[in-house]
């Protein structure tokens, strides 16, 4: 069977002007029928791209400034085919990845643990992931301040021991010793995926070297008498105090779903009697088996989409209001961090003033999901007890194997507890 080969071409981009008539001039990588484009930092005409891709008309250029400065767009144009060319031949198992990173990472960095932290973080804000563009950010910078130079090798057990005392000097958790060096360890994966290091003699993570520590986290799980007193609270309508509730209640009803996955739902999401949906931290996976989630629509949350509605609404308008269309990743990210920050607060004055003695938010609603699901004798396979936090790809895969009989029925135990 013959192999399947990237090919390599260049690409005038007319879709944007910039000045004096010039459109971009970037790299055009297919593979298995997907395109990708590369800029490339050269804005040229259309004529001039036209010369480019028949170098037997520059001679007929009469300026000799034009002619040379044609010649040399051509030379350097054709060194990005070359090395591009070069890089696909070495990647034995090509992905665009792979690619991305070999293509724009200086030779002079490839042992600089730092250098490949900026380009992780670039990729990710522009694929909008950019909560985990965020926590990569948080640990780049926790990591420089402890090594302000960091290349592969130096990432040995023993530096990653004094790393974890260190932090904990400072006053730092467990939990966030943890947070700070899962992207790195990402990070020496990409590396030994690219050829940097080897994982036989370079990788400092595993059984018998260092294991990155973990907490386990208090259940934040509310009880069903709890549960009740908060979807007993009557708020004044339009109100802080009633979003925080609609929110809270949602959440705990549609299987635990967060703040952000509530608040990018869509019209077209919801398929009669059910919701179904893809998570926000699977969109930008290269998995092929991220399935939907779906869940059953109570009578409650209808009326909850109800109360935010406002008109009739396309398909792609979303189902809460509260982000726009058009936005920037990065605002989209800005916007449900002080959304989820407001209904929190808010959520905490209601469970004060119905007597619940817990710093109570969104994230329990999770947790109340889990809990009270089992506490009522269903399947452990079907909540599993990594929904409430070893793993939550794991939980989201079986809940999504059940028919919607049983969605059904998980509703109405949930609706059970609250009367």
């Amino acid at each position: 069977m013959q192999i399947l080969k990237p090919t390599v071409a260049l690409y005038h981009d007319t879709r944007r002007i910039k000045k004096l008539n010039c459109y971009p001039l970037k790299l055009r990588v297919t593979y298995a029928r997907e395109k990708r484009l590369y800029s490339l930092g050269i804005d040229i005409t259309k004529d001039q791209f036209e010369f480019i891709n028949n170098p037997a008309l520059i001679k007929t250029i009469k300026s000799l400034n034009e002619r040379d400065r044609i010649k040399e767009i051509k030379y350097t144009s054709d060194s990005f085919i070359v090395k591009a060319t070069e890089i696909i031949n070495k990647i034995p198992d090509f992905t665009f990845a792979i690619f991305e990173r070999k293509f724009f990472q200086n030779e002079l960095n490839r042992e600089d643990v730092y250098a490949y932290y900026d380009v992780s973080i670039s990729k990710m804000k522009k694929d909008g992931r950019v909560g985990t563009a965020s926590s990569y950010q948080s640990s780049l910078t926790s990591l420089k301040n402890y090594s302000p130079k960091l290349r592969f090798r130096d990432v040995t057990v023993d530096f990653l021991d004094g790393y974890q005392k260190w932090l904990l000097s400072k006053g730092k958790s467990i939990s966030t010793v943890g947070i700070y060096l899962r992207p790195l360890r990402a990070i020496l994966n990409t590396a030994i995926e690219d050829g940097i290091i080897s994982k036989e003699t370079n990788y400092p993570f595993g059984r018998r070297k260092y294991e990155i520590p973990s907490s386990r986290n208090t259940k934040k799980a509310l009880t069903k008498l709890e549960i009740q007193k908060i979807y007993q609270y009557q708020p004044i309508s339009d109100t802080w105090f009633s979003k925080a509730k609609d929110m809270f209640l949602f959440s705990f009803m549609s299987n635990g779903m967060n703040m952000k996955d509530i608040l990018l739902l869509k019209i077209k999401d919801v398929d009669g009697d059910y919701i179904r949906f893809s998570r926000a931290k699977t969109l930008n996976t290269h998995k092929s088996n991220v399935t939907p989630i779906s869940f059953s629509l109570s009578p409650l949350q209808k009326e909850i989409i109800s109360r935010w509605q406002i008109g009739k609404g396309e398909p792609n308008d979303y189902l809460f209001p509260v982000l726009s269309k058009g936005q920037s990743a990065e605002k989209q990210q800005a916007v449900i961090k002080q959304f989820t920050r407001m209904v929190n607060n808010y959520l905490y004055e209601i469970c004060k003033q119905v007597g619940i003695d817990k710093k109570v938010t969104t994230y329990y609603a999770r947790h109340s999901f889990a809990t009270i699901l089992k506490k009522a004798g269903k399947s452990i396979e079907m909540i599993s007890e990594s929904l409430g936090h070893s793993s939550v790809k794991t939980t989201s895969s079986y809940l999504d194997s059940f028919d919607d009989d049983t969605r059904m029925e998980i509703s109405q135990t949930l609706i059970d507890c609250m009367k």
